[in-house]
């Protein structure tokens, strides 16, 4: 059976893409962070990336709920705020306040059209721990629900198959956080 535009665009929006697509964004941030020291003034790549992996967690949790693609391009289109508040009314346990602080503190920067300058000191160096936070919070709370939408819409799945996936997902995850520097 060959695979129609309209397959590879449920496939893309699908909430595992998106949750992949979200650890894929955290983990860029984290290893550019890791390897590069350049100051926020010179480089606002880093922020970018760790909002852009927060927003695609949490619409990833969005299309589990069954909030259809358009639906998230029409209502929520990149505002981290809109989209954690529809989670949070759909489900999503409220975050801690330090996940709840990342978030708005960078959400601001992050609009529809362009990821805005944050402005910094000179010299200031970013810091990420809590953004990386931020979206590895949300992504570990929905990794389970994520799985078992993907084995459901694929009608296939026995419930060790659905564990084992979740649990891989969660151990990659738990890689990412075992590299996150705390707040100094």
């Amino acid at each position: 059976m060959q695979q129609t535009p309209a397959d590879d665009e449920a496939r893309r929006t699908a909430a595992l893409a998106l949750w992949r697509y979200g650890h894929d964004y955290l983990k860029a941030a984290q290893a550019l962070c890791e390897h590069d020291r350049i100051a926020c003034n010179d480089s606002q790549a880093l922020y970018h990336l760790a909002a852009q992996g927060i927003e695609f967690s949490l619409k990833s949790y969005l299309r589990v709920k069954g909030v259809a693609p358009a639906d998230l391009n029409a209502r929520i289109g990149h505002s981290l705020l809109a989209a954690l508040q529809d989670a949070i009314a759909r489900g999503l346990p409220p975050p801690p306040a330090e996940i709840m602080r990342a978030i708005q503190f960078i959400a601001p920067y992050h609009g529809d059209e362009e990821f805005r300058h944050l402005a910094a000191g000179e010299g200031t160096f970013p810091d990420l721990a809590p953004l990386l936070s931020a979206g590895t919070w949300v992504l570990d709370q929905i990794a389970s629900e994520v799985v078992a939408d993907h084995f459901a819409s694929q009608d296939h799945g026995s419930p060790p198959e659905v564990d084992d996936m979740a649990r891989r997902m969660r151990g990659d995850l738990a890689a990412t956080v075992s590299k996150i520097e705390p707040p100094q």
